[in-house]
C-alpha cells in the first residue's frame, strides 16, 4: 500500500503504532496525556519501543513523503531501478491489537486522551493508515528517494511480517536519524 503527500506536521517526528495498542500501554502505565513529555522525560520511551507498541521515527524532515507498507512480502519499492536506498533499520517488532496501524506525528501524541487519541486520529482520517490481522510482526524500515514523474521523492517503506517465531526486539541504535538526505531540496 502506498501514500503520497505525507507530511510531518512541521515537527521532525513520525511516529509508528496501533492505537488501540498505545492506549493500552499507556492506561497499564499509568502515563499521562502529553505521551511525547512522557516518552522523552522517563524510560518509558524506551520500554514503549521494546515492547513493540511504538516506533519512533526522528529526523524526519518537513517533505512531502511518499510512505510504503508491505505486509508479508519481500517485495520493496527499493528494487525498483531509479531509487537512492540510504539505510535499511532491521530488528524492530511491533504489535497490532486493534487491525490498524497508523503512522502518527507529534500532535497526536501531545494530548492522548480518549477523545483526542483514537477517536481523532479516526475522524480526521489520518493517512497513512493501514488494515492488517491482529499479532506481533518484525519491522523492517528503508528509506531514501525513489523516483516518481514528478522526480525524486523522500520514501520510506515498512516491510512488516508476522512474527511466527516470536523474534525478540534486537535494534542497536533506537535514537537513530530516519534523515533522508534529499537530491531536490
Amino acid at each position: 500500500m502506498k501514500f503520497t503527500e505525507c507530511l510531518n506536521d512541521l515537527y521532525n517526528y513520525f511516529f509508528l503504532a496501533d492505537p488501540a495498542n498505545l492506549s493500552r500501554f499507556k492506561s497499564e502505565n499509568n502515563l499521562a496525556d502529553n505521551l511525547i513529555s512522557e516518552f522523552t522525560q522517563n524510560q518509558s520511551g524506551d520500554i514503549v519501543v521494546e515492547q513493540g507498541v511504538l516506533i519512533p521515527l526522528s529526523g524526519i524532515e518537513n517533505y512531502p513523503y511518499i510512505i510504503s507498507f508491505q505486509v508479508n512480502n519481500d517485495r520493496s519499492i527499493f528494487n525498483e531501478k531509479q531509487v537512492d536506498l540510504q539505510f535499511k533499520k532491521t530488528g524492530y517488532i511491533l504489535e497490532v491489537i486493534s487491525k490498524e496501524l497508523y503512522l502518527m506525528t507529534v500532535p497526536y501524541l501531545k494530548q492522548w486522551t480518549k477523545n483526542q487519541g483514537i477517536k481523532s486520529l479516526q475522524s480526521n482520517g489520518i493517512k497513512p493508515k493501514i488494515d492488517l490481522e491482529n499479532g506481533s510482526y518484525t519491522l523492517e524500515i528503508l528509506g531514501g528517494e525513489t523516483y516518481q514523474e514528478s522526480g525524486w521523492e523522500p520514501t520510506l517503506e515498512f516491510i512488516l511480517k508476522k512474527n511466527i517465531s516470536n523474534t525478540k526486539f534486537s535494534v542497536e541504535d533506537v535514537g537513530f536519524s530516519f534523515l533522508i538526505k534529499s537530491k531536490e531540496y
